[in-house]
């Protein structure tokens, strides 16, 4: 006994020592927010995906909305392109609506409308991965339960997030800087998004470090829009300026001290900001909300 929990001390410390681990994940494909002058969907997709292969991400899920089909007919072959790219497809419900605001039947049929299109697209790869639309996990514990006991019984595991930085803000003031050629006003757009994803990153790390003494590996949330796919290579750049390396969504799932948040077979762990509370562990301050200032460039 003392040999194996001395290995597990050892494991444990060089899985410290390695630094933290992200899995980068994307919402809302084929199509994500404003669609800048002279873009296309397909065209965002590949530097998306350019951006990916050369920060050497390993295959990234990509959380599908099948009701963006119909609004963005010409936005479909994202799905294709991802898949060939060797990314991955998940489900994220066909027209992405909060749970705590519909009937649990209603969203169950949700999920179950949007699987025809995954099942098309996504080949012989695992397409068994949900992620909750705006993170809305319920309304209560009933609810919450009701939906996880269904993602289970459908084979599904849950894309739980870890990290992020509220980047569905970004591509309309993109948009709208780059109609009017506002070079200065982008550039504030840059070190902003920067800032908030350094600032969201320091914020989940302390949260984990002081729950679990150690980091644990990371969801990143990101939306497949303009901007987004603009700035992937310095984000890249900037998590691996803080010490991160990149895992598959996988990987993150099994991780022992969080694999309950992945889980759905599992009871529904509380949100890690109760568990500090629940514990009397302070709380590291939120990242700070630009939305409001966001609303405001270039208009």
């Amino acid at each position: 006994m003392k040999r194996v929990l001395l290995a597990a001390a050892l494991l444990s410390s060089v899985s410290a020592a390695a630094g933290p681990k992200i899995a980068v994940t994307f919402d809302d494909l084929p199509s994500h927010g404003a669609l800048p002058d002279g873009m296309t969907r397909t065209g965002i997709a590949q530097q998306v995906i350019d951006a990916l292969k050369a920060g050497g991400i390993p295959p990234t899920y990509g959380f599908v909305n099948a009701a963006l089909i119909g609004k963005e007919p010409a936005a479909e072959p994202v799905l294709s392109q991802w898949r060939a790219s060797g990314n991955l497809l998940g489900n994220h419900t066909f027209a992405h609506p909060g749970l705590s605001q519909i009937a649990t039947a209603d969203f169950e049929a949700e999920i179950v409308r949007n699987e025809p299109v995954l099942e098309s697209a996504a080949g012989t790869s695992d397409w068994h991965w949900f992620r909750y639309p705006y993170l809305d996990e319920g309304k209560d514990a009933v609810q919450r339960a009701e939906i996880r006991g269904f993602l289970a019984g459908r084979g599904y595991r849950i894309g739980t997030v870890g990290t992020g930085l509220n980047d569905w803000d970004y591509p309309a003031p993109y948009a709208r800087c780059l109609a009017k050629n506002d070079t200065a006003s982008i550039a504030k757009l840059e070190e902003m998004y920067l800032k908030r994803a350094e600032e969201g990153f320091a914020y989940s790390r302390s949260l984990a470090t002081a729950l679990y003494g150690r980091d644990v590996p990371y969801v990143l949330l990101l939306h497949i829009g303009s901007f987004q796919a603009h700035m992937l290579p310095r984000l890249i750049a900037m998590y691996q300026a803080n010490g991160a390396s990149f895992v598959t969504l996988e990987e993150a799932a099994a991780d022992p001290l969080t694999r309950a948040y992945f889980d759905p077979t599992q009871p529904a762990p509380p949100a890690m900001e109760k568990v500090a509370a629940d514990r009397g562990v302070a709380v590291p301050p939120k990242p700070s909300d630009e939305t409001a200032a966001l609303d405001t460039i270039c208009k």
